[in-house]
């Protein structure tokens, strides 16, 4: 594998060529949104929290199911495990309902501002 700095025709630093490249600059070029400042509302909080708990519905609830079936010598609990994964499909696609489209606009301007932050304190 090569690194960055062996590319040919890749001269200056990984500072240097980082300060460069367009999404550092798009990010320390356009003004931060404000929106990213107000409190999130209700529906967005209530659609995070199902996305989150889609994820602990998933896969950990499947190792407890599986850990619960073992223990109590009950294979049949494992059937269980394609619904749960199944319900923390249902759950997360619930949770990207509530949140919609805005919050995929305010997840690019956090990214970006999150680039800004990070090339105005290291680069």
């Amino acid at each position: 594998m090569r690194h960055l700095s062996s590319r040919p025709g890749a001269g200056g630093s990984l500072r240097q060529r980082l300060q460069h490249t367009r999404l550092v600059q798009k990010a320390l070029q356009e003004p931060i949104d404000p929106q990213l400042f107000k409190r999130p509302s209700a529906r967005i909080v209530a659609g995070m929290v199902l996305i989150g708990a889609s994820y602990i519905i998933g896969w950990p609830a499947i190792a407890a199911l599986g850990a619960l079936a073992a223990w109590t010598q009950q294979p049949k609990l494992l059937l269980g495990g394609p619904a749960l994964y199944g319900l923390s499909w249902i759950v997360f696609a619930a949770g990207l309902a509530l949140v919609g489209s805005k919050a995929l606009r305010s997840g690019r301007a956090f990214g970006l501002l999150l680039v800004r932050y990070l090339a105005e304190r290291f680069l």
